[in-house]
């Protein structure tokens, strides 16, 4: 491990332990926590985060997707707890995250990401997991700081390169996958505009159409993910990450010249709204050594829509064996 993580951590934990563990008990939680896991909050680079903590071991920090936030993680959690210490951290400005104090490109979220997650991990390395706009804002930490990551897991969302210009925005079957990328960054501010007011109309239409398995996604969990979308902050933090898209691309293909090296696992959904085998193929483009899984009739939402095979692919990649 090198030197400069270690100070690093020192550092974050000498300047925000204390305020870290005075806020624990603030949290006013937007879902339902689970038995044995603490809502707390923390200031990296001037962003207060919200983040749920339960378990021991080594540090996994599950970064969560677009209309959700750390809850997707939910079922999944307490079963990395039996062998991690698990964070599941709100992006920043959704959930109960603040809005970044920068901008909020790839490499401007992961550095912040990345400085938490040292917080967090005591300057050791730690695995991370991530969804859908997860990958975007902790792509740069995995190429930048390789040594800090012992394991990768990646699921149902492309690294942002050029490829994102060639899905197409309509498809014999109905929308596309990411027809909502180019309407999401319109200015000025037109996805704000016309969906406050409107978020579980919004939100469950999109969460449906990128889903198997739409019964899972009842009233009471739909509700529950558009309360914090309703904040006006937070909508408009959810869309700017996408006005940023096209800068993180730039960013991007800058990065890629170097392979990640640590072990990654790719994992897409094979049912309607999933990536599919795109998953596996893309991720094999930026990685060396790469284990790639498609679930047959799992959408996009696979920490919800397939919980338990999910659950299995993942604490089993991360319990491996050296």
């Amino acid at each position: 491990m090198k030197l400069s993580s270690l100070f690093l951590a020192a550092a974050l934990l000498l300047a925000a332990g204390t305020s870290t563990a005075a806020t624990a008990a603030a949290a006013a939680d937007e879902f339902p926590v689970p038995s044995g896991f603490t809502s707390r909050y923390q200031e990296i680079d001037g962003t207060r985060l919200h983040y749920v903590e339960g378990g021991s071991g080594p540090l996994v920090l599950l970064v969560h997707g677009f209309g959700q936030a750390w809850y997707e993680w939910h079922q999944l959690m307490p079963e990395l707890a039996r062998s991690h210490r698990v964070v599941a951290v709100d992006l920043p400005g959704l959930g109960l995250s603040l809005p970044p104090a920068g901008g909020y490109t790839g490499e401007e979220i992961a550095a912040t990401l990345h400085r938490f997650a040292l917080a967090q991990s005591n300057g050791r390395p730690f695995d991370l997991v991530a969804h859908d706009i997860g990958i975007w804002n902790t792509y740069p930490m995995a190429v930048k700081h390789p040594q800090d990551i012992r394991r990768l897991v990646y699921m149902e969302a492309p690294i942002p390169d050029e490829t994102v210009y060639d899905f197409p925005a309509f498809t014999p079957q109905g929308e596309s996958l990411v027809w909502h990328f180019s309407f999401f960054a319109a200015q000025p501010q037109l996805a704000e505009r016309l969906i406050e007011g409107k978020e579980k109309l919004f939100l469950s239409h999109f969460i449906k159409e990128h889903a198997t398995n739409k019964a899972v996604f009842d009233d009471a969990l739909l509700d529950r993910y558009a309360a914090p979308y309703a904040k006006p902050h937070t909508l408009n933090a959810s869309f700017e990450y996408y006005r940023a898209l096209n800068t993180s691309v730039q960013q991007n293909m800058r990065l890629r010249a170097q392979k990640l090296g640590m072990p990654t696992l790719a994992i897409g959904g094979g049912g309607h709204g999933g990536m599919g085998q795109f998953q596996v193929d893309q991720m094999q483009c930026y990685a060396a050594h790469v284990q790639g899984h498609v679930l047959p009739g799992c959408g996009h939402w696979l920490p919800e829509e397939c919980a338990a095979p999910l659950n299995a692919l993942v604490v089993g990649f991360l319990t491996q064996p050296e």
